[in-house]
């Protein structure tokens, strides 16, 4: 998404210290969600990218584990519009007991974390727009994670909680409201990793009618359009009283149901233009729901470059408490 979600992508460091500097709506944040409790398995499957390999500094997307030797992300985090997927190449990803300090990624003095260059492999239909589908990409570990990192089970058959009425929880760092009104967009992102619940909604909804109309919130304004192959895409927002969505900064991150499975990637959402309060804003609009990338709709491109991928019930966790999802879920995380 444009300054909400991960679209920034190099620029996210800076943009975090002096977000009122900038006006990129590259990555979203949990909105009126809540802290993922430090206890969490989601700790030891979601990752956080650098904006280099040799950097700590944040790309300004997330990922999620999904082999011991692969991550998977958003496309347009690395480039969307006219440049879509251009880089960097290398990157860096951080796993466990990880904070972000001021744009930088650093790894708390308890618990476990692990540091490991990654390579990007773009998914080759990504055309630049969020909204035509195709946003994902692949990250090639440059070794394998330790034991203790559990890679998140995919939805790759489609049979995962993703239908009208489902309830789905994004993650991510991304920008979050502000305390005292919730309808204004905070410029600082979550220092550690949040969580929200959505409600997927009907495809042909007014309010996602309208969302897939402008394909708003990508990269930046080149990268937006009307929606295509809807197919590949899982509309979801709020529908009760609290303005729950992902923002700038979540995109690439992983969305799950509520057994813990991988069902699609924040991708893109919100109203138009740069509006950080009121209606229309970048996140937390219910009349502008954020839009996710299905899994199982990039079975065939994950499957031909991950030969690892653990089975449903091997080494990932395949259940995930309601108490744990209660306390992991925060503000909207896009780009």
């Amino acid at each position: 998404m444009k300054f909400k979600r991960d679209c920034y992508v190099v620029l996210a460091a800076s943009w975090l210290v002096n977000a009122a500097a900038t006006s990129s709506r590259a990555g979203m944040r949990i909105i009126n969600g809540s802290t993922v409790g430090s206890n969490s398995r989601f700790h030891q499957s979601f990752a956080l990218p650098t904006s280099t390999g040799d950097s700590d500094e944040w790309l300004g997307c997330g990922a999620s584990i999904i082999s011991p030797t692969f991550a998977m992300t958003s496309a347009h985090c690395f480039g969307g519009g006219s440049n879509p997927c251009s880089g960097p190449k290398e990157i860096a990803l951080w796993i466990g007991d990880i904070r972000l300090e001021q744009g930088v990624v650093v790894a708390r003095d308890e618990g476990n974390s692990f540091r490991v260059k990654a390579e990007l492999l773009c998914n080759p239909a990504f055309d630049g727009k969020c909204s035509h589908g195709n946003d994902v990409a692949l990250l090639r570990l440059k070794e394998a994670v330790p034991n203790w990192v559990k890679p998140f089970p995919l939805d790759i058959s489609d049979s995962a909680a993703d239908k009208p009425g489902d309830s789905i929880s994004p993650m991510g760092f991304g920008l979050m409201e502000e305390k005292k009104d919730h309808t204004v967009i905070g410029f600082a992102g979550s220092p550690t990793l949040r969580s929200v619940s959505v409600t997927v909604l009907a495809q042909d909804s007014e309010d996602c009618s309208r969302m897939y109309a402008g394909g708003y919130g990508c990269s930046d304004p080149e990268s937006e359009g009307a929606a295509q192959n809807l197919d590949m895409q899982v509309c979801a927002g709020s529908v009760g009283d609290d303005d729950h969505d992902a923002c700038s900064g979540d995109s690439g991150s992983p969305v799950v149901d509520a057994s813990g499975t991988q069902v699609a990637i924040v991708s893109y959402g919100g109203g138009p233009g740069e509006r950080m309060s009121g209606p229309g804003r970048i996140c937390g609009d219910p009349r502008y729901p954020g839009v996710y990338a299905r899994v199982s709709s990039f079975r065939e491109f994950i499957q031909k470059h991950v030969t690892d991928l653990p089975s449903q019930a091997g080494d990932s966790f395949v259940s995930v408490s309601s108490e744990e999802r209660r306390s992991s879920i925060s503000a909207h995380l896009r780009r």
